[in-house]
C-alpha cells in the first residue's frame, strides 16, 4: 500500500471506466457513485455499513483500480492498495462484489 503518489487522471477517465464497470455491479444489486474528485464510491444498499472506495491511479505504467483505506491515523491521508487493471473489469467487479456480498446464514445456521 502507499500514500497518493500520482495525480490522479481526468474525470472523464473515471467516468468512462466506472461506466464499464458499473454494469456488472449493479447487476449484482450495488450501488456506485462518482465524487467530483474522481473517487468511485461502491455500497450495498442492504447494509449501509458495506461500501468500499475505488480510485484510478498510475502503477507501472497502466492504469489501474486502487482499493482506498483508512490511514494508520485519523490525521493520516487514504492509503491505496492496487487492485486490477482498470480493463479487466470481469474481475474488478468479481473482487468488489465478493468484499461488499452478504452472505445469507443456511439451514443450521440460523
Amino acid at each position: 500500500m502507499y500514500a497518493h503518489t500520482t495525480p490522479p487522471p481526468p474525470i472523464d477517465v473515471v467516468k468512462t471506466a466506472t461506466l464499464r464497470l458499473a454494469p456488472l455491479l449493479i447487476r449484482q444489486g450495488l450501488n456506485i457513485t462518482i465524487s467530483r474528485e474522481g473517487t468511485v464510491e461502491v455500497r450495498n444498499p442492504r447494509d449501509s455499513r458495506m461500501r468500499q472506495f475505488l480510485v484510478l491511479r498510475e502503477h507501472q505504467g497502466a492504469l489501474v483500480w486502487h482499493w482506498v483505506w483508512s490511514g494508520p491515523s485519523r490525521d493520516a491521508p487514504p492509503e491505496l492498495e492496487p487492485m486490477v487493471a482498470a480493463d479487466d473489469v470481469e474481475e474488478a467487479a468479481r473482487r468488489i462484489i465478493t468484499v461488499l456480498s452478504i452472505v445469507e446464514p443456511t439451514g443450521a445456521e440460523q
